[in-house]
């Protein structure tokens, strides 16, 4: 916890940029001028001004008030770490708490000023439109962490290199043709986006965490492609391909709105989602002819949603990697247990690090793995903290959801265990959530279909016992990039992304009894065309690893979910076999064996 002193000392900071630019308000929000999921800790100002460093929050302050917004997974933390600063929390998602605007109202606050760079255009439009009936002016303003954070972390500074064809399937040139191909001609592309820029360029890095992504901008010009980055991450081989491969030139990060800038009478393709306020209000007054994408997702996003042939293989063989090593570990946790060892939440996740880094090819998390037990596996982000660690015993389930990064695949897996006798109640809600995960990954769909005409498959049987759960039932994972990505998804909310051929996505229903448990369970699947019907579609399983049938009622399985857990557990059996040692063959024989 910070000092609060030093809180407090940071916040008149803040207030005296305000009273020079006459701000009545200032908004800090968790994000990056690239709307990464993790954000370096050189954008850490939220964190910063507060002294709260839990994942989500939105810090507003006043003239003579400051307060932050923070969901539940986070009430208890940021009591703790507000205390004594003078910011109030306000617990977004209850009834009693105000929204922001609500708030700035009753502060009297007129001219609100944020950092520009930390809201997408989209983003800003719908904050000044949510301000508007209170008659709150917005304005994006320079970044005032830029004076006042005297010992502000740098950039990040990983080194970066290229991808091989071997892994992409495809290399940047053809990718950069691909899309000048789709757009007008003499147009200028931005791409601001990180997880966009590795994918065209076929570039890995290590800036943001879990994410193997390197820090820049990507203009795409219709003879060439200027990439704003740090040129010394590269090695000055892979500077040299890249421009003789892909056309691709090299300069400073600091270089981009100076480019910007230049633009004048040029269509510039942005995507309003995709680019900060400051840099697109760059575009506006250089006079530049923006063109922007009116599609919910970029044309980027929706070529990476894709895998190819190449890429397909790799997602298989980092399945067989990922796999073997959480069958190791899910036989030491297992014995472990069993034997009378009671291993806590914070050590299962380290002891899940060390099997994975201990094959080939394991590049670190493509997330902060989540091991809950009890009640803790209700919360359905949660993170164990020194203070929250809890030991493993038999009478509860334990959850981990977890994942790995590879040079050829990303993974996500959940698992949920019992490794005592489960209840009545324990049994019937684990199979229900099992059911409807066999349900959605057995479904053939026609062409054309869309996430959310099959979300119901995955909560049919909890809707029956009068259940259900708030998150989506799948998203969509990178290769060998973000882990979450876009832009389809399978949730109940209304998407008009339809699944293609090609397109890798999560099934991962579940059910959160507050106070009590948790249980959900993922495999990640591929959208295929083989084995169906001309028009038709299938869900084809990707993730290897048995699925706990403890806590299972076979009795009430249907015969096609019976069948398909029998296939499923074979498929596993036989993938993963040529990885393991005798003694892990036959413990995964017996985990797999028919039910």
């Amino acid at each position: 916890m910070e000092n609060t002193t030093i809180i407090q000392e940071r916040l008149a900071a803040l207030r005296r940029r305000m009273q020079d630019e006459r701000f009545d308000a200032f908004i800090v929000p968790s994000n990056d001028p690239h709307f990464s999921e993790y954000v370096a800790p050189h954008w850490g100002c939220r964190a910063w001004i507060s002294g709260f460093d839990g994942s989500a929050g939105t810090v507003v302050v006043t003239r003579d008030r400051a307060a932050l917004w923070t969901d539940s997974r986070y009430f208890l933390q940021a009591a703790e770490q507000l205390a004594g600063t003078g910011i109030e929390l306000q617990r977004a998602g209850l009834p009693q708490t105000p929204s922001i605007p609500e708030w700035l109202n009753a502060a009297r606050a007129v001219r609100v000023g944020t950092d520009g760079r930390l809201f997408s255009r989209t983003a800003f439009d719908s904050l000044r439109n949510d301000l508007s009936p209170y008659g709150i002016e917005p304005i994006p303003a320079d970044d005032p962490f830029a004076a006042i954070w005297t010992d502000r972390p740098a950039l990040p500074q990983a080194p970066a290199s290229l991808l091989d064809t071997t892994y992409s399937g495809e290399t940047a040139k053809n990718k950069l043709d691909r899309i000048r191909a789709a757009q007008p001609d003499g147009a200028v592309r931005i791409v601001a986006v990180l997880d966009e820029i590795a994918w065209t360029l076929n570039i890995r890095g290590g800036d943001i965490d879990y994410n193997p992504l390197v820090i820049g901008y990507l203009a795409i010009e219709p003879e060439r492609a200027v990439l704003f980055a740090d040129p010394n991450k590269f090695p000055p081989g892979d500077r040299e391909r890249l421009h003789r491969e892909a056309g691709t030139e090299i300069r400073p990060y600091e270089a981009f709105p100076e480019y910007l800038a230049s633009l004048q009478g040029r269509p510039v393709i942005v995507h309003p989602n995709g680019l900060d306020m400051h840099h697109w209000t760059i575009l506006e007054t250089a006079g530049a002819t923006i063109l922007p994408e009116t599609a919910p997702h970029s044309l980027i996003s929706a070529f990476k949603a894709v895998k190819n042939s190449v890429e397909i293989c790799g997602f298989r063989q980092a399945m067989e990697r990922d796999g073997a090593a959480l069958v190791r570990f899910e036989m030491w946790l297992e014995r472990t247990i069993i034997s009378g060892g009671r291993p806590t939440e914070l050590e299962i996740a380290a002891k899940l690090h060390d099997f994975r880094s201990a094959g080939d090819g394991f590049q670190g998390e493509s997330f902060e793995t989540i091991a809950g037990y009890g009640d803790h596996g209700a919360i359905v982000h949660y993170s164990a903290t020194e203070e929250s660690d809890r030991a493993v015993d038999t009478d509860d389930f334990l959850l981990i959801d977890s994942g790995g990064q590879y040079p050829y695949g990303t993974t996500d897996i959940t698992r949920t265990y019992h490794f005592g006798r489960p209840t009545g109640e324990q049994k019937r809600n684990y199979t229900a959530v099992l059911k409807g995960m066999i349900d959605l990954c057995a479904a053939r769909f026609p062409a054309g279909t869309r996430g959310a005409q099959l979300d119901v498959l995955a909560r049919r049987h909890l809707w029956n016992l009068g259940q259900n759960y708030l998150h989506g039932t799948g998203h969509g994972v990178g290769h060998f990039l973000c882990v979450h990505e876009g832009p389809q998804s399978i949730r109940m909310n209304e998407n008009p992304v339809v699944l293609e051929p090609g397109m890798v996505q999560s099934c991962e229903p579940g059910l959160y009894l507050a106070g009590k448990y948790g249980i959900r369970i993922e495999n990640l699947t591929l959208a295929t065309a083989e084995d169906c019907p001309e028009g038709f579609l299938r869900f084809e399983p990707l993730t290897l690893c048995p699925i706990s049938v403890t806590a299972l009622d076979t009795q009430a399985l249907e015969q096609s979910q019976r069948e398909w857990l029998n296939r499923y557990h074979r498929m596993v059996c036989e993938r993963l076999s040529p990885y393991l040692e005798a003694d892990e063959r036959q413990w995964l024989e017996e985990k797999t064996r028919p039910v």
